[in-house]
């Protein structure tokens, strides 16, 4: 372990604090002046005057002179006084607050003494303080390898990567850690260590490795003299040790260590006083295990009679098992019952007995048992099961009504996302649903709510049925707008507005879009939502090539929110779409100029405008947009892409180019924008078959069908005689590029060129 030497430590203290001190050559001051200034000439005949350094240049104060050693150090010296100098200057930096400044000056300190552990110590600390996990890691490898024995660094490192999710690296450290010939192997360290192994093997689904590790922590916790723990660690684990118990005897229970599972049962029932019940449920399992299932029935009966609900649903389900294996599966519904008639209050023992009801046809019990044990509350549990059975059962007008209900509970829609996920799988029973709610909606008064009318909306768009989601979509902001509670007039209307806006965008309706939001930007509720209304509806009316009304709505926003960046930028937008370059070009410099802050923002702008540019046929000034964002960002995989396409397209620069664009595509290998950039490079340097496959890859992506990839591709079946293709590709694009909003000129002319040839 490499520490610092005292004299290189003493030696960058002194030139730390140089700035302070004073220098005295004898009862005459040094002269403040800098040799070489006038008046320098006065006293030919004394010595040169060394350099000095002052604080203030021209004020007479004393000043210092640099400290030279009187025997001249070695390279390694001095690397040594640097480092020193560098982690001291990290300490005050970290002392201020400013670790980010701190982080570079101890890698500077580490760059010049690699060796030593406590640099990487501290680096490690910052590292992960600052996010930067890989160089963390790099840094805990880098003193893993100095010091072999530092178990504790391994187990923070370890622990480090878990609360990353890298439980795989988590545990390879914490196997350092524990395997480390400097552990005490009866220390609380360890057996923390073997704790924290346990809980990840677990996490892994090693059951066997998770077991090992158990032992060990059930040795200390059950022989604690022949451990010496810390009080600290002895605590920590005391703290939760009836449920430490109960977790390390389901672990010995599943890898067949039943006397030591008995053992561990045993525990946790001593450390929970007066529940033998809970001990009778884990006998059960061991029983059960052992394949005692007489046994295991009586022992679980035990849990039933005290009446405990700690287990849940699994007990019941244990039962069922239980049951299976002696072949008395038909006895199941008659014990469940028994247990609910003495247990009047538990949910789920009536949840689970409705739901046996149901698997046995038993509709009307079922149904009873359900609404009984829900009685006026709005448990969603309860709710979920009786949906189940009513889709089960088509009774389609009571799941519209249960589905209201478990909206209206807050969190119901989120509990049942994997019920609803499944449902709008199911095409056929949402073609029946929809069917049937529209004939209820249609009723006085009508059978579906805002809720459910929601529900269904969502429903039938995840199904595919975009007009019948549109539909429902209208029917529950209606019905919202109508709501006798103002939180629903309000909050469910915006709800409903966020979700049928990203249906119409996902349609590419914009017309019906903007009616729609224009209603919404009147409605007073929706107030508070004005300015992102207006910001929505200007984009619509852009998108559905209405020019003039979206600059007068945005025009709008921008006097309520004069200082707003993204309505600025959505300013210079609205004309770069409508291919107004003139006004694109002012707009988005006025961007870059009122806010040069924004950085993210001015660099999306920097792209629009060098592409500007470029559609005005000022390539040159494109380019040199391009360029000089890849200088201050030359990894940039958009940046490459565009200057390396625009190189391209000129016939210039081309393996430059190509490297440019390989670069792009090393970050997003199925970026459609990409692909068809490779390729037309590719095209560009007649390596026809190479571009062909790129390009056709392009063109099978989602939105590979713009005109664009479909000329470049069709260019290239041209070169490669494929003349049928490239025709009937050409056509493709013609047809694409006249329907666009707005519709690229020089694209189409370029099109009926190549198609009247």
């Amino acid at each position: 372990m490499s520490g610092y030497p005292k004299t290189a430590i003493l030696l960058a203290c002194q030139f730390l604090l140089l700035p302070v001190l004073t220098v005295s050559t004898g009862p005459t001051s040094v002269s403040a002046k800098m040799p070489g200034k006038k008046g320098s000439k006065k006293d030919p005949q004394k010595p040169p005057v060394p350099k000095v350094f002052s604080l203030e240049e021209g004020i007479a104060d004393d000043v210092v002179l640099p400290l030279v050693p009187a025997k001249p150090r070695t390279p390694e010296e001095q690397k040594k006084i640097d480092s020193a100098a560098w982690y001291m200057t990290g300490r005050l930096r970290e002392a201020r607050n400013d670790f980010i400044g701190a982080y570079e000056a101890y890698k500077k300190a580490m760059e010049n003494n690699p060796n030593s552990v406590e640099i990487y110590r501290v680096l490690i600390r910052l590292a992960s303080g600052l996010d930067k996990t890989e160089e963390a890691i790099e840094f805990a490898q880098k003193a893993v390898e100095l010091d072999p024995e530092d178990y504790e660094l391994m187990r923070k490192l370890g622990l480090h990567m878990a609360g990353q999710g890298r439980f795989e690296d988590a545990v390879m450290f914490l196997n350092k850690a524990s395997d480390s010939p400097a552990i005490n192997k009866k220390s609380g360290v360890y057996v923390i260590i073997k704790h924290d192994q346990a809980n990840l093997y677990e996490r892994l689904g090693k059951q066997e490795e998770a077991a090992q590790c158990w032992e060990v922590v059930f040795n200390a916790l059950t022989k604690p003299d022949d451990y010496t723990f810390e009080f600290t660690t002895r605590s920590q684990l005391e703290a939760k040790q009836a449920k430490l118990y109960e977790r390390m005897g389901q672990s010995f229970l599943e890898t067949d260590r039943l006397k030591l599972a008995v053992e561990a049962f045993n525990k946790a029932a001593e450390s929970q006083k007066g529940r033998p019940g809970i001990l009778k449920y884990h006998l059960a399992q061991v029983y059960f295990r052992s394949k005692q299932y007489q046994q295991a029935l009586d022992s679980l009966q035990s849990y039933f009679d005290e009446q405990l609900q700690s287990k849940g649903r699994k007990a019941y389900e244990f039962l069922g098992e239980i049951l299976a294996a002696l072949n008395r599966s038909d006895e199941l519904i008659p014990k469940l019952q028994t247990l609910a008639e003495k247990d009047r209050f538990n949910r789920t023992l009536h949840y689970y007995l409705a739901e046996q009801y149901g698997a046995a046809g038993q509709f009307d019990k079922a149904e009873k048992t359900y609404l009984d044990s829900i009685g006026n509350s709005s448990d969603v549990e309860g709710l979920a099961g009786l949906m189940s059975l009513y889709k089960k059962n088509q009774k389609y007008d009571k799941l519209i009504e249960t589905l209201s209900k478990i909206v209206q509970t807050g969190d119901g829609i989120q509990k049942i996302q994997p019920d609803l996920q499944k449902m709008s799988q199911d095409k056929e029973f949402v073609k029946t649903l929809v069917a049937e709610a529209q004939k209820l909606k249609d009723k006085d008064p009508p059978g579906v709510d805002v809720f459910s009318g929601f529900i269904i909306a969502k429903l039938a768009a995840e199904a595919g049925e975009k007009k019948a989601a549109g539909e429902f979509y209208q029917f529950a902001m209606n019905a919202a707008e109508k709501h006798k509670k103002p939180q629903v007039r309000g909050n469910w209307t915006l709800l409903i507005l966020q979700e049928y806006s990203e249906l119409l965008r996902e349609e590419n309706q914009y017309g019906e879009l903007a009616e729609f939001l224009q209603k919404a930007v009147k409605n007073p509720l929706l107030a508070p939502q004005r300015i992102n209304l207006l910001y929505f509806l200007a984009d619509a009316h852009e998108r559905n090539g209405e020019t003039e009304a979206a600059i007068k709505v945005n025009q709008e926003a921008r006097q309520a929110a004069p200082r707003f960046p993204l309505l600025d930028y959505q300013h210079a937008w609205i004309y770069y779409h409508s291919r107004d370059w003139d006004k694109a070009i002012v707009q988005l410099k006025e961007f870059i100029k009122k806010y040069p802050r924004q950085k993210e923002r001015v660099y999306q702008v920097k792209m629009m405008l060098s592409n500007t540019y470029v559609q005005q046929g000022d390539i040159a000034k494109g380019e040199a947009v391009l360029e000089e964002l890849l200088a201050d960002d030359p990894d940039n995989p958009s940046i490459n892409n565009d200057l390396g396409y625009l190189y391209a397209d000129q016939g210039k620069n081309l393996e430059q180019a190509e490297k440019m664009i390989r670069i792009a595509l090393k970050s997003e290998p199925n970026n459609m924008a990409y692909l068809d950039s490779m390729g037309w490079v590719l095209f560009k340097r007649e390596k026809y078959k190479e571009a062909q496959e790129y390009l056709e890859r392009a063109s099978k992506l989602p939105g590979g069908g713009d005109s664009t990839i479909l000329d470049h591709l069709a260019d290239c079946y041209h070169k490669l005689d494929k003349t049928k293709e490239a025709t009937e590709l050409w056509k493709k694009a013609l047809e694409d590029a006249l329907k666009a909003t707005p519709p690229d000129t020089k694209l189409i002319e370029q099109l009926q060129e190549k198609l009247n040839q």
